[in-house]
């Protein structure tokens, strides 16, 4: 079988020859983002086996891309690249975000036509793709107003804090409610947070934050990304 590398280069040679310069840039750049997520990340979800031989061939230089087939791309990968490397890893304009949406979703429809990807893992991965690119600049702006909204606003004097990974569970004007992503404690709230931060915000978002409690209620004191999932 076909390397995911030469897969990769196969993609891109059908590409060039069907769009414009500039749109093939894109193409190309947003596909090259995949393919260094997948050697920077992908080993990590390797069985035994594929692990030991990926750890013996990585040690002669080569890159996870080049070592293993399409069957290791699967609806895991395209998640961790949406949900987490674009939105981490990588500093885009909101608009090459929306062509990344649309290239993987070209991307996995065409490796099932040709035989890369079964149905079954097709399904799966094109579902996670229009999961997925739709919120890729929504989540992009909502870290940006949020970022913007505690710069701009004065520093409570709180009584208690809390960072992590906060769920978002209710949403209210002005005011949200939050799960911690990898505690099990009570939910957290109100937290109070501007209308547009609100009206922006979506149950099921995940969010980068430090929190401060001041009398009942709590505030942002710092933040970091946003995510889908």
């Amino acid at each position: 079988m076909k390397t995911i590398k030469a897969v990769i280069e196969e993609f891109l040679d059908e590409q060039r020859a069907r769009l414009k310069p500039r749109t093939y840039q894109d193409y190309e750049y947003a596909i090259h983002l995949f393919e260094e997520c997948l050697d920077g990340y992908a080993y990590s979800s390797l069985g035994p086996d594929d692990s030991d031989r990926f750890d013996e061939l990585s040690g002669d230089g080569k890159e996870f891309c080049e070592i293993f087939g399409p069957d290791k791309i699967s609806s895991s990968e395209i998640n961790e690249f949406l949900d987490y490397f674009m939105v981490k890893k990588v500093i885009v304009s909101n608009t090459f975000l929306k062509v990344t949406g649309r290239v993987m979703r070209k991307f996995v429809k065409w490796m099932n036509e040709k035989g890369y990807m079964n149905e079954e893992d097709y399904e799966d991965a094109a579902g996670v793709v229009d999961d997925l690119k739709d919120g890729l600049v929504k989540v992009a702006e909502l870290a940006d107003l949020i970022d913007d909204y505690i710069r701009g606003s004065p520093k409570p004097d709180v009584t208690e804090d809390k960072d992590g990974y906060f769920t978002v569970v209710k949403i209210e004007p002005g005011k949200l409610w939050l799960d911690n992503y990898t505690a099990n404690e009570p939910k957290i709230g109100p937290v109070i947070v501007s209308e547009e931060i609100s009206s922006k915000c979506e149950e099921g978002w995940t969010i980068c934050l430090l929190l401060g409690k001041a009398g009942e209620v709590w505030h942002m004191l710092e933040s970091g990304f946003v995510y889908q999932r």
